[in-house]
């Protein structure tokens, strides 16, 4: 690991690039863990991840409720739809799990409002990093 920033040695051993969820099996008598992941997405990575489900990090600019619009940690603004509505202030920090629908499109999942002490250049940094490196790189592993 020498050839990576220090600064960012940490994310092989955290899972924070991705979301993570558990599912037991029961295949031939016994339990699997599988485990899902989503893509950490900045606004350039969207074209290449239409129709899938990804995590995006970034600040509301408008929310009616329904839809927001959000600039996203490289500053690309996106439109997000949700179904239920989704309550965060303009200028929050939130998180949103979302389908892609097309490159400034998100169907939002679910919302989670962040602290106002995150660091959106540093998390755009990380997930660029990230995306470019296959060690960084979480597939979908059966246990």
């Amino acid at each position: 690991m020498d050839d990576i920033p220090h600064q960012l040695q940490y994310l092989s051993l955290v899972p924070v690039l991705s979301l993570i969820k558990y599912h037991f099996l029961k295949q031939q008598g016994r339990k699997l863990l599988v485990m899902e992941t989503k893509a950490r997405v900045n606004g350039s990575m969207l074209a290449e991840k239409i129709g899938q489900e990804v995590v995006a990090v970034g600040r509301v600019v408008t929310n009616d409720g329904k839809s927001m619009k959000l600039e996203l940690s490289d500053g690309a603004t996106v439109l997000v739809s949700f179904v239920d509505v989704m309550e965060a202030m303009p200028n929050s920090l939130v998180e949103v799990n979302a389908r892609v629908g097309d490159a400034r499109t998100l169907n939002g999942m679910a919302l989670v409002v962040l602290n106002d002490d995150f660091d959106l250049s540093i998390y755009n940094e990380a997930i660029t990093f990230a995306s470019r490196h296959d060690l960084f790189q979480m597939q979908p592993t059966v246990a």
